[in-house]
């Protein structure tokens, strides 16, 4: 099992900023869909006026390791405010692997599952669950080899 463990960051309007912040940094861009790109290729999502530069998702390399950001928060249930927008993303071209992984957390009942694991438009596998810390994890099947 080849699994990756990436922090990501749901900064409320300002990843597109905070993208460039790191980049001064030295991070590289792997990946950035806007919102805009996201509803070309998904004629279900829906774009707000104003909203179409959003920050749909994206993947940074800082140093050996990676980043994660977007606009969203992952876990709707808690209001947003800086500090409690990071969550853990587990990411593998395998997916079986990330269902295995989905199915381990979601066997305690303490877990509450926030989207449960299916396809959507940019993976085969996408799910997230807050554990019983509270900590919010994301289970994505990539397409990307970076």
């Amino acid at each position: 099992m080849q699994t990756e463990v990436i922090p990501f960051l749901s900064l409320n309007g300002k990843a597109a900023e905070a993208i460039a912040f790191y980049e001064q940094l030295g991070a590289k861009v792997l990946l950035k869909v806007t919102y805009a790109q996201l509803a070309a290729m998904d004629d279900s999502f829906h774009v707000q006026a104003g909203r179409e530069h959003y920050i749909t998702h994206s993947v940074l390399e800082l140093g050996s390791g990676k980043l994660m950001i977007a606009e969203e928060a992952v876990d709707t249930e808690q209001t947003w405010q800086a500090g409690n927008s990071f969550s853990l993303c587990l990411q593998s071209r395998q997916h079986e692997d990330m269902e295995t992984l989905y199915n381990r957390l979601v066997a305690d009942p303490r877990c509450t599952i926030i989207i449960p694991f299916a396809p959507n438009s940019f993976s085969t596998g996408y799910a997230a669950v807050r554990d019983p810390f509270g900590v919010v994890f994301q289970f994505t099947v990539t397409r990307h080899a970076f």
